[in-house]
């Protein structure tokens, strides 16, 4: 009978250590839940619950919000981008210690999101198919898209012409962002791609662009 108890005790105690926390995001009441060892910013985009967010390292400050209750910790301590640690939080390094209470403006729109133009690098590129080019582009360091599911980018060529693509990752799936891009004969920009680009290439894409998401 003892050793039933302490079984169930036991029990009892390896799944508390692996419940999820519960976070609440204030002034719209959205709730989603933060697994152990998971940063908060990851676990609401994973969610699809838009806090906003730019470099993910706790350097631009962009992701802060207000701690309203609960605790929270950082893996490498306190992020130079936070204005004040007994207030506020950045989701982007901060890991849940209990359920949380946060005031935060969601982003729920794309016009929500500022588009900006950026450098990138193109990390690899794999042929699909015949005509089908996957391409994965990494950006300067410390620096993150945030977008929307639906939204695409242009490419920004030389002449300030621009090709439009849609971005085919998860939007919380964004250390990458992959392309999948059809050639078209005669083309100037999948030309390139398919016949002479290479990986470390460097390229300029505006990004991310329109209003029709998911």
């Amino acid at each position: 009978m003892y050793k039933m108890r302490d079984n169930l005790a036991v029990s009892y105690k390896i799944c508390k250590s692996m419940s999820n926390y519960q976070v609440k995001v204030q002034p719209q009441d959205k709730l989603f839940s933060v697994q152990q060892g998971e940063t908060v910013l990851d676990a609401a985009l994973r969610q699809n619950v838009g806090l906003p967010y730019g470099c993910r390292s706790g350097n631009c400050g962009t992701c802060e919000v207000t701690l309203l209750e609960g605790r929270v910790s950082y893996a490498d301590g306190i992020p130079t981008g936070l204005a004040d640690p007994d207030y506020d939080c950045l989701p982007c390094q901060a890991i849940a210690g209990s359920d949380l209470v946060i005031e935060a403006e969601l982003v729920e729109q794309a016009v929500e999101i500022q588009p900006h133009t950026m450098p990138c690098k193109v990390q690899s590129h794999e042929q699909l198919s015949h005509d089908v080019m996957r391409l994965m582009l990494k950006l300067p360091e410390n620096q993150r898209l945030q977008f929307l599911a639906g939204q695409y980018l242009d490419f920004i060529l030389p002449g300030g012409e621009h090709r439009a693509f849609s971005i085919a990752n998860a939007p919380h799936d964004d250390e990458l962002i992959e392309l999948h891009i059809r050639h078209i004969e005669g083309g100037k920009f999948t030309d390139f791609v398919f016949d002479s680009m290479k990986d470390k290439t460097v390229l300029r894409i505006e990004a991310p662009l329109g209003t029709f998401t998911l």
